[in-house]
């Protein structure tokens, strides 16, 4: 029988289409969130994102993994990247935060103009699982990642 160890177990990933819309050159990070692309109207609405943005906070597509980290992506360019999405009863993955965390209390949100998600109800898609200290340096911890309940509410 094997050992159940962190990150061994199946995660529901996909492939998406990064567009860097921020005016500057972007390196991913793991955890960093993403949200599709609404604006566009053509069929690659179902697989560009960008950076959460208002517009585009209830459509969220999960955040960055692991392995995309440190992938510099120049403004106005495309990069391929993989992501983890959220499920509907929550898998546990590295998200990018920038505050204190206590253990599974804190609920995570999707923010205007940032990759990092931070503690809010409004747009909730994360609940930490992790005691994390982040308010010194920016940095990943655990989280369920669950996503919005219903994006068109």
């Amino acid at each position: 029988m094997s050992q159940i160890t962190y990150l061994s177990e199946k995660t529901a990933k996909k492939r998406v289409q990064f567009y860097n819309n921020t005016g500057a050159s972007v390196t991913l990070q793991s955890g960093y969130a993403l949200c599709y692309d609404h604006a566009q109207t053509d069929k690659t609405q179902a697989y560009r994102v960008v950076r959460p943005a208002t517009l585009n906070l209830k459509y969220f597509a999960g955040v960055v993994c692991p392995e995309e980290s440190g992938k510099v992506v120049a403004s106005g360019a495309y990069a391929n990247v993989d992501i983890y999405i959220p499920t509907k009863y929550g898998q546990v993955v590295e998200i990018w935060s920038s505050e204190d965390h206590s253990a599974n209390t804190a609920v995570l949100e999707i923010t205007d103009a940032t990759f990092v998600l931070l503690e809010g109800a409004t747009n909730a898609v994360a609940r930490t699982v992790q005691l994390a200290n982040r308010s010194g340096t920016n940095g990943t911890l655990l989280a369920r990642l669950y996503g919005l309940s219903d994006p068109l509410a």
